[in-house]
C-alpha cells in the first residue's frame, strides 16, 4: 500500500474538486467487493473489478494525477468501434491505461493491425500479460510506460481512454499526439472529464457519440489550419 500516493491523491482531489468529491471518492472505495464477471468467466481472465492507485506500485511522478483502474465493458467499446465504420486492418488501437487489458483483447478481435496497451502499474501491466497470453492474442502488446511519455507509432490509430488521468497529464499526451505523423486518427473518450482540452487542441474535432455507447465521446483528428 502506498500511504503517501494515497495522501497526494486526496490532496489533489480536495484542491481540484473540493470537499464532497472528495468525500464521494473515499465512500466508493469503502468496503467495495469485487463482482464475478461475464468477460472473466468466458475467457477466463481476470480483468474485472476497482483497482486504486495507491494500492499499486508506480514510480511515476504522475500517479497522483491518475485514476483507479476500472474495466470497459466488451459491448460498449465495440459499440464504439463499429460506430466508426472502419476497416481497421491498417490501424492500431491504443488504449492509454489498460489496466488489466480487457480493452486489448476487445480489440484483437476486430483484426487490428497491432493493438497497444500502455500501462504504468507494474502489477496491472503484469495481469495483463497473463490475461493475453490465456487469450493467445499475438498482435497485441503491454507497454510497462508513463502515458505522458509514450510516443505515438505513425499511421492510422484508434486511441482510447477511459478517463485514466487528469488534465496535467492529458495536454503532455495531446502535444505527443500533435507532434506525430497520423494519416487517421479517432479517439474514443469514456467519460469525458477533460473533453474542453481536446475541443481546444485545434487538430481534434468531434466525431460524434455511439447510441449504444452513450458515456464514450470520439473525436477524429483534422489538419490544423
Amino acid at each position: 500500500m502506498n500511504l503517501q500516493l494515497l495522501t497526494s491523491k486526496l490532496i489533489h482531489t480536495f484542491r481540484t474538486e473540493g470537499v464532497p468529491a472528495t468525500c464521494r471518492r473515499v465512500i466508493a472505495h469503502l468496503g467495495r467487493k469485487r463482482p464475478e464477471e461475464d468477460f472473466d468467466r468466458r475467457h477466463r481472465t481476470d480483468t474485472g473489478g476497482l483497482e486504486p492507485l495507491w494500492k499499486l506500485s508506480i514510480r511515476s511522478p504522475n500517479a497522483v494525477f491518475g485514476e483507479r483502474y476500472q474495466a470497459t465493458g466488451e459491448e460498449e467499446l465495440l459499440a464504439a468501434l463499429e460506430f466508426l465504420g472502419e476497416d481497421f486492418r491498417n490501424f492500431t488501437f491504443i488504449d492509454l491505461g489498460c489496466g488489466k487489458g480487457r480493452t486489448l483483447m476487445v480489440a484483437a478481435k476486430k483484426g487490428f493491425r497491432r493493438v497497444i496497451g500502455v500501462e504504468f502499474a507494474e502489477e496491472l501491466v503484469e495481469i495483463a500479460t497473463r490475461n493475453l497470453a490465456r487469450h493467445q492474442a499475438p498482435n497485441v502488446i503491454v507497454s510497462h510506460a508513463d502515458a505522458a511519455d509514450f510516443v505515438f507509432p505513425e499511421g492510422n490509430m484508434v486511441l482510447y481512454l477511459y478517463n485514466p488521468f487528469s488534465e496535467e497529464v492529458l495536454r503532455k499526451v495531446i502535444s505527443n499526439l500533435r507532434a506525430t505523423a497520423l494519416n487517421k486518427l479517432y479517439l474514443i473518450y469514456k467519460t469525458p472529464r477533460c473533453a474542453d482540452l481536446l475541443d481546444a487542441s485545434g487538430f481534434l474535432k468531434r466525431f460524434g457519440q455511439p447510441p449504444a455507447a452513450p458515456q464514450m465521446a470520439i473525436w477524429m483528428g483534422r489538419a490544423e489550419s
